[in-house]
């Protein structure tokens, strides 16, 4: 089956476990500064409690949370009751959610003016847990 055409959540499951996998990566990366690792951390970074390594440490939770978010998800589209209309739109917005969140969070560590995009990614992962709210509730299937 495609990915572009997916109902069942395979489009979801497999982004999740990308993500998660993305996730897992970055924090290895991070955790070669941490306690003073075998690397000092670049300048930048030095200093734990600054903005720019907190916005690092996020963009790593995010990829991880969100990762695993969208596996749930996955799980759950299956069972809602939902229009494919309303079933698209909210896959792809946990998928542009999932995607947007830890790289914007990631670009901000570096240039801190693009932390006022992050309204973005955490609009599309909304409306898409919304979604499948509504359609847990039954009543998001088009009559």
């Amino acid at each position: 089956m495609p990915l572009f055409t997916d109902t069942d959540g395979d489009r979801n499951r497999l982004f999740g476990w990308s993500l998660f996998l993305a996730g897992i990566a970055g924090g290895m990366l991070l955790g070669l500064w941490a306690f003073n690792g075998p690397f000092p951390a670049p300048e930048r970074f030095a200093d734990y409690a600054g903005v720019p390594r907190r916005l690092l440490r996020l963009a790593h939770i995010a990829a991880m949370a969100l990762g695993v978010t969208n596996v749930l998800f996955a799980h759950e589209l299956p069972h809602v009751s939902l229009s494919g209309g309303s079933r698209t739109l909210a896959s792809w917005a946990m998928i542009t959610g999932g995607l947007l969140m830890p790289v914007v969070l990631t670009v901000a560590a570096f240039e801190e003016r693009w932390k006022y995009l992050l309204p973005l990614p955490a609009t599309a992962t909304l409306l898409g847990v919304t979604l499948v709210c509504v359609g847990l509730t039954g009543r998001g299937r088009a009559q």
